[in-house]
């Protein structure tokens, strides 16, 4: 038997009270049909009413997607795996990992944990996307696209690492963004288990693909427009 529920504040649709008898509403079939299912699960987990009333904006939506799942961690991934099939014929470099980068992950999988456990879901989360921008600086700041011409081992390090926070990433994420997660840890052949991963120097890569597509910025009026039309039904 659970010993703690729960519950969270109410959740407006665009800023009005959603009425499933008005049919003012968004159905689940109908929108994971739609869109990626992680993106809804990120949206709503980044953007719930835990702690006070939350309103669903389908351009917030998108916005969130775009900028933050598509554009910190997918792109983080995509630039990273893209950059080692190109150079580097798909196969992990050699490196050591890195003090501070450990420091991180360490601290990330306490912290998520105890947030978890606690119900704080949209802290979690937003400690996770918090390192995510931090891998995204550190690739910008380590400049491998420089360096595997003028220091080949400071790239492969810098790819090294990459390649380790995506893995732990992808753990971390598991309980939030399952099907992203899973596809991530069958690219690197690791254990979705809840603890520190690490990727072999010597690994080939699979095919991979682009993890995220980006959403046209149409829909939100598309979207808000069936709104309007479902009310008059």
């Amino acid at each position: 038997m659970p010993d703690e529920i729960i519950a969270s504040e109410y959740l407006t649709l665009e800023g009005r009270k959603i009425s499933t008898s008005q049919n003012y509403a968004i159905w689940v079939k109908d929108i994971i049909n739609r869109y990626n299912a992680d993106s809804i699960r990120y949206y709503l987990l980044a953007n719930g009413p835990e702690k006070k009333d939350a309103d669903f904006s389908w351009r917030e939506y998108v916005n969130s997607h775009n900028g933050e799942l598509l554009g910190a961690y997918g792109n983080f991934i995509n630039r990273t795996l893209a950059f080692i099939n190109r150079y580097m014929n798909g196969i992990i470099p050699a490196g050591n990992l890195n003090s501070e980068v450990e420091v991180k992950i360490d601290q990330l999988f306490c912290e998520t944990g105890e947030k978890v456990e606690a119900g704080n879901l949209r802290d979690a989360i937003d400690g996770i996307f918090e390192f995510v921008r931090y891998a995204n600086k550190f690739f910008d700041i380590e400049q491998p696209w420089i360096t595997r011409v003028t220091d080949v081992e400071a790239c492969d390090n810098t790819l090294f690492n990459c390649v380790q926070i995506i893995a732990n990433l992808a753990i971390l994420l598991h309980p939030f963004l399952t099907f992203s997660s899973e596809k991530v840890c069958r690219w690197l052949k690791i254990s979705n288990v809840w603890e520190k991963q690490y990727v072999l120097t010597g690994y080939q890569l699979p095919e991979i693909e682009i993890l995220f597509e980006r959403i046209d910025k149409k829909i939100i009026e598309e979207e808000k427009a069936k709104l309007e039309k479902q009310e008059e039904v």
